[in-house]
């Protein structure tokens, strides 16, 4: 009887199982997509890399990263979005905080963001753009 009883619960258990994976038709989310920020700025003279960053606030922060990014090189932004990513994983200050990175950063430069990552010399065959954790340190 007790094998009975076991047998008829484990074919309940497993049925019930089957039922759980079983594709049943359910509503589509929709996704909606951000919308793509667009950013107007007045004209800058001279090297985007001397725009002083904001960082009263994430969005100021990063609406100051759009507007170095217009006027300034695409291999010199990149090297800047690099050195602000390795500051966020190896500044421990930090914490892997944007925010807090932006508020530490409100008002340098991008070139005084460079200098605080010590860039080596980077490996044969890699352009400054390239650089990545392996070719830094933190100059505190």
């Amino acid at each position: 009887m007790n094998q009975a009883l076991t047998r008829l619960i484990l074919a309940a258990l497993v049925s019930l199982a089957l039922g759980a994976c079983a594709a049943t038709p359910g509503q589509q989310e929709t996704i909606e997509e951000e919308p793509v920020k667009t950013y107007e700025f007045e004209p800058w003279d001279g090297d985007g890399m001397d725009i002083p960053l904001d960082g009263s606030s994430l969005e100021a922060f990063e609406t100051s990263l759009a507007r170095v990014q217009a006027h300034t090189t695409p291999s010199n932004y990149t090297t800047l979005v690099n050195a602000i990513e390795y500051l966020l994983v190896y500044d421990l200050e930090i914490k892997r905080d944007r925010a807090r990175l932006a508020a530490k950063l409100d008002g340098q430069t991008p070139y005084d963001v460079l200098q605080r990552v010590g860039w080596r010399k980077p490996a044969p065959g890699k352009s400054a753009a390239e650089k990545g954790a392996a070719d830094a340190t933190i100059d505190i």
